[in-house]
């Protein structure tokens, strides 16, 4: 698999994983499928309650200063000042985004990458294709951001926002493929997946 894509794949299971399912009383698995066409597969499914000593672990020694949890995580994330953008900024933009409706926002044509983000209803698309053959594909329902930006000042609701991803579009996060391997993430309630 083109490790640009892996990586990719790899960040967005851990900082979904880091970043949502920090409380005990949060139900629900999340789940990350790696199939490779030669047979090799790999299964990964965590109750998101289990993550949150991930959580614990990235406020003391991941983040380095940058994002305040507080003394215990209730969910929320304080970004530290001297940042490269504001938390207040970031709303006032989506509040603009989401008054829009439907649109093509972002469309890359460059040789054989191809890049597009737009909206269709109450849902923004994110869609990479590279080579004909290397696919990403990302669905964020507008209520995720809308939980996730919830509140004042520096803070976000990261455990909110992936709780309402778990019941919007059917947990469906991530899919990327490269014409070899198939990476899948999404949440439901299915121990299993």
């Amino acid at each position: 698999m083109n490790r640009k894509f892996l990586s990719l794949a790899i960040g967005a299971a851990m900082l979904l994983s880091i970043g949502a399912t920090a409380q005990a009383q949060t139900a629900g698995w999340i789940h990350v499928r790696v199939t490779e066409d030669e047979g090799t597969s790999v299964n990964v499914n965590l109750p998101m309650s289990l993550i949150s000593v991930a959580m614990e672990l990235a406020q003391k020694h991941a983040f380095d200063g940058d994002m305040d949890f507080g003394d215990e995580f209730d969910g929320h994330v304080r970004f530290g000042h001297g940042n490269d953008f504001e938390v207040e900024d970031v709303r006032r933009m989506w509040a603009e985004l989401r008054d829009a409706g439907d649109a093509d926002y972002v469309q890359v044509e460059d040789g054989d990458e191809n890049v597009n983000i737009y909206r269709r209803d109450d849902t923004v698309y994110i869609e990479v294709d590279e080579d004909g053959e290397d696919k990403i594909r990302l669905q964020v329902p507008f209520s995720v951001v809308d939980v996730l930006l919830e509140g004042d000042g520096d803070e976000i609701n990261l455990v909110g926002a992936l709780e309402e991803m778990a019941s919007a579009n059917n947990g469906e996060i991530l899919q990327v493929n490269d014409g070899e391997t198939t990476v899948r993430i999404w949440i439901d309630d299915n121990p299993q997946g």
